[in-house]
């Protein structure tokens, strides 16, 4: 085991993590890092005794986020861990999956399957419903931050204009540095309430700027705000102002196609729908019940570019979301969207955007 315990001392020096070497029989721990992080027996034996390949946990004491990484042929556990403020949860859980990762290279020789890939994504979101939100929850309780406006405003700007992935973007941004305010002292719904109202008022002044009819988006308005009237739970793990702000950037995104010919309104509308399905010109074509040459005509002199042109895009535009999330490897977003193999999308991704997706995530901090 020794030229995986020099390349692990050489992965602590590029990267923050702590790791142990359990022998599974006799739970001895034969490598233990520098740090002053110490698992108890217990916590060791509760990891250890899991029979997943990958394994996610949170321990409240210490304060741990632990990867358990089966070594089955040496009959060993290795277990990878970070210490910190609760609230780097997401972000310290994508760079142990990145170590794991590599580990799992250097093992294997291959890097882990879409499988163990989706398997610790679900962990992930278990833990953030079940222990996170209500950590996060207390820590609301005793100090209360409010957002800045220039980053409310750069937010709801991203819904007037209709994008999506700077939303979702400047959304978890705002989950990650700041907390709201409470806006009534009756309860805390009201305060939920009252705070998911303040957001669609916004949102639909925003709208309107960004090209939705006052008759929509105020009649839209007036749905939601009923429907939050008559709510009498909203879960915690829910994120009910983000489906707002997603429902009226949508409403943005149909009338940005105001003056295109109903066929072209109907095509655009479908591939948008369908990003992660395999989309081709005859399919859709079949859809808005027209000849391939003549919507591939009408296409192209409406919106200026080609069916497969105008696919390529949104798929690109939804892989650029999906990198932004920082929870998917290339491999997985290639798939997910039905590029033909990882080689083909990093050659479409380059023609759109003038990098790869390895330098855009770097650009956008990941």
């Amino acid at each position: 085991m020794k030229p995986l315990i020099n390349f692990l001392d050489h992965l602590m020096t590029i990267t923050n993590f702590s790791y142990l070497l359990v022998e599974q029989e006799t739970m001895f721990i034969t490598q233990k890092n520098i740090t002053d992080i110490h698992l108890t027996q217990k916590q060791i034996r509760h990891v250890a005794s899991q029979s997943k390949l990958i394994h996610t946990y949170y321990l409240k004491e210490p304060k741990l986020l632990v990867f358990g990484y089966l070594l089955e042929k040496e009959k060993q556990l290795l277990l990878l861990f970070i210490d910190d403020d609760i609230q780097q949860f997401i972000s310290y859980n994508d760079q142990l999956l990145k170590i794991a990762e590599m580990i799992h290279l250097f093992l294997k020789g291959a890097p882990l399957s879409k499988a163990d890939v989706l398997s610790t994504n679900q962990n992930i979101l278990y833990l953030k419903e079940t222990v996170i939100d209500e950590a996060i929850s207390q820590q609301k309780e005793q100090e209360i931050y409010h957002h800045d406006y220039e980053s409310e405003e750069a937010l709801f700007l991203e819904l007037m204009n209709g994008n999506k992935e700077g939303l979702l973007r400047r959304f978890y941004a705002f989950q990650k540095y700041s907390m709201t305010g409470t806006l009534s002292t009756e309860s805390e719904l009201r305060s939920q309430k009252n705070i998911l109202i303040v957001t669609v008022a916004v949102s639909t002044r925003y709208a309107i700027r960004g090209g939705v009819p006052n008759e929509r988006a105020y009649t839209l308005s007036d749905k939601l705000i009923q429907k939050i009237e008559k709510t009498t739970v909203l879960n915690k793990t829910d994120q009910p102002e983000l489906d707002i702000m997603l429902l009226f950037t949508n409403e943005v995104l149909k009338y940005q196609h105001l003056n295109y010919s109903t066929p072209i309104k109907k095509t655009c509308e479908f591939i948008q729908k369908n990003t992660y399905s395999k989309l081709s010109v005859p399919v859709i074509a079949e859809t808005v019940n027209y000849s391939v040459p003549h919507l591939s005509l009408l296409f192209k002199e409406e919106v200026g570019m080609t069916l497969n042109h105008y696919v390529m895009k949104q798929k690109i535009e939804e892989s650029k979301r999906l990198l932004a999330f920082n929870q998917y490897d290339m491999s997985t977003i290639s798939s997910l969207l039905n590029f033909t193999d990882v080689s083909y999308f990093i050659k479409v991704f380059k023609k759109f955007e003038g990098m790869t997706p390895r330098m855009y995530a770097q650009m956008i901090g990941h």
